[in-house]
């Protein structure tokens, strides 16, 4: 795992980097944001501090960063809430220095948000209720014009669209060219999740730059022998 680390104090920059290291995780820190842009379009995580948090997200996040963006500082309940407030996807405490491997873990993997779009109120709801279950943040769109609200909010951007083929105006195809044409959007993955002949949803992935598709009907037909 690779991360980049930008904070101004070089004490606190330097240990936080020499503790991730001695974890086995391949750190990378610099005080200008500038300086990491080479190493950030690899990188799992940006570890920021207050000062740097706008800034530096938003200069590696347009350099082509699609990590987690996590504000570093001295353990507390404020630093999640100043995460929040400066639009991170999470926080990270710097010390102590022996467990921040594990910490790091699981602000990465914490509430990944997806987004649901697909025309069925029913079926998102199936596909929410089993993601939900696996500690997802999920939300849902019954169109490309509510999809393209969500993901535009950097506060409910998803990390994950679960995109049906078939909708009412724009189809699937589109918005998911929309999505993958859009700088803004590089961090989204797009999965087409379909009931569709998958010959014929093999070729949208090509043709739209998806990150690849779930058949539909195994999804809820795992459901039905679960719960019929």
């Amino acid at each position: 795992m690779k991360v980049i680390v930008c904070i101004e104090s070089d004490l606190v920059r330097d240990l936080t980097r020499m503790a991730l290291e001695a974890a086995g995780v391949e750190a990378v820190a610099d005080p200008d944001p500038v300086a990491l842009v080479p190493a950030s379009k690899a990188a799992a995580a940006l570890l920021v501090d207050s000062a740097r948090a706008r800034q530096a997200t938003r200069l590696l996040r347009d350099r082509g960063f699609t990590g987690r963006a996590l504000l570093a500082g001295e353990e507390g309940p404020e630093l999640a809430e100043q995460a929040r407030a400066l639009d991170l996807d999470g926080a990270l405490a710097t010390s102590p220095a022996e467990d921040i491997h594990r910490r790091l873990a699981a602000a990465i993997e914490a509430r990944r948000r997806v987004l649901i779009v697909d025309d069925s109120e029913i079926v998102a709801k199936l596909l929410a209720d089993e993601l939900v279950l696996k500690g997802f943040e999920v939300q849902w769109a019954p169109d490309a014009e509510k999809a393209t609200s969500v993901i535009l909010k950097r506060q409910t951007r998803p990390d994950l669209i679960l995109l049906d083929v078939n909708m009412p105006k724009v189809d699937g195809a589109q918005f998911c060219r929309f999505v993958k044409k859009n700088e803004m959007f590089r961090s989204i993955k797009v999965l087409f999740c379909s009931g569709e002949d998958r010959a014929k949803v093999e070729r949208l992935v090509k043709e739209c730059g998806a990150d690849g598709y779930i058949p539909k009907d195994e999804l809820l037909g795992k459901w039905i022998v679960e719960n019929g």
